[in-house]
């Protein structure tokens, strides 16, 4: 693989990806390990996604191998087999199907709910037989946004922390899921890192800071449709007051229409994204990130990458982030959505407005506001 040029490899790469067989796949890997190239890398690992994504994964390396040894899961726990998942709806919630064969025939079939927010709300097991499962699946994939392949143990690694949210939030755990243990078992934590990044590394979104520029793009994607970062009432009459500023006819200099739009959008990220909340985000875009490069839309996927990256702890302000800055503001004109302002909707006007504030801080650079109303630049 070392001595064999960079064209040869290319060449054999799609011929590797459409290659159903562990085989291939571990010649991908190898690839990924081995080759010198950058793009012949960077291109086996999109092949080996391929295969991964419709359930064909390379052997453990010794290193997992010693991993999956040191947690092993119940001894009668049945394997998955199948598993796939919906993409997440405005809410934070998607669907998670598991299927594993019974031993004498037939499957169980476990249908979860996972929300980014609540953890596990619902989860249902069932015997079934697979002609029943497959009809069901038609029909779900027909009524229900964008399903995915994903690998079963990292289906399990989602249940796992789904229950880990369910119980930090002080909800309580589905009655099936003692049921659902027993069949499938356990796993021993959450994943440690989202399957998205085995494509796209954290290094290639460092090098690409205009994808973070770029993500508000995302918001045309049919996956993101309808996202929102939820507002408390108590903020309502505030966002109707920024959107009524613009036709106001009298201006406070150092309090424009804009300045107050940016400051609303401030106070109220302040208010909403708790830590657990932007947590939230940023595995909602990772998962995300994963659907769309499922989907042959790898440049969506790049966007939601530097998306979620911006979002780690200690990372860029809610409200100078250009993706949640639209979500915030999305949320904020759900507040007023049954208003008109100058005979028009309040909801439009606020989000025009920040769209204007949005293009304002980027010519004039970002501003600080008092509690006095006065406006210091940083």
């Amino acid at each position: 693989m070392r001595s064999a040029d960079a064209a040869s490899l290319t060449t054999a790469l799609e011929t590797l990806g459409h290659t159903r067989e562990v085989s291939a796949a571990e010649v991908l890997l190898l690839i990924v390990d081995v080759a010198e190239d950058r793009a012949v890398r960077k291109a086996a690992r999109r092949e080996l996604h391929r295969l991964r994504s419709v359930g064909i994964e390379p052997p453990p390396t010794p290193q997992q191998a010693v991993t999956a040894t040191a947690a092993p899961r119940k001894p009668n726990a049945l394997p998955v087999s199948e598993a796939w998942a919906t993409d997440v709806d405005p809410t934070g919630s998607r669907a998670l199907w598991l299927v594993a064969e019974r031993p004498l025939g037939g499957v169980w079939l476990a249908a979860a709910l996972l929300n980014d927010q609540r953890g596990l709300p619902e989860l249902s097991l069932v015997d079934t037989t697979r002609k029943r499962f497959q009809r069901d699946f038609e029909a779900s994939q027909r009524d229900a946004g964008t399903w995915v392949s994903l690998p079963g143990e990292y289906c399990l690694r989602l249940v796992r922390e789904a229950v880990d949210l369910t119980r930090e939030v002080g909800g309580g755990l589905p009655t099936r899921y003692q049921a659902f243990r027993d069949v499938f078992g356990e796993a021993p934590g959450p994943n440690e890192r989202a399957l998205v990044y085995e494509t796209i590394s954290p290094v290639e979104v460092n090098f690409n800071p205009g994808w973070l520029d770029e993500s508000p793009r995302l918001l045309a994607e049919p996956e993101l449709g309808g996202w929102f970062v939820p507002m408390p009432a108590e903020l309502r009459p505030r966002s109707l007051d920024v959107a009524r500023a613009q036709s106001a006819g009298l201006l406070v200099p150092g309090h424009t229409p804009e300045q107050q739009a940016n400051q609303l959008l401030a106070d109220a990220a302040h208010q909403v994204l708790t830590p657990r909340m932007r947590r939230a985000f940023r595995r909602r875009l990772e998962e995300t990130a994963y659907i769309l490069l499922s989907i042959d839309r790898l440049a969506a996927a790049r966007l939601a990458v530097a998306a979620a990256r911006a979002l780690d702890e200690g990372g860029l302000p809610a409200d100078r982030h250009p993706l949640m800055r639209r979500l915030l503001a999305t949320g904020l004109a759900r507040l007023v959505g049954g208003e008109t302002v100058g005979g028009h909707r309040a909801s439009e006007a606020l989000l025009e407005l920040v769209a204007r504030a949005s293009q304002y801080e980027a010519q004039t650079g970002p501003v600080e506001t008092r509690p006095s109303g006065l406006i210091l630049p940083r």
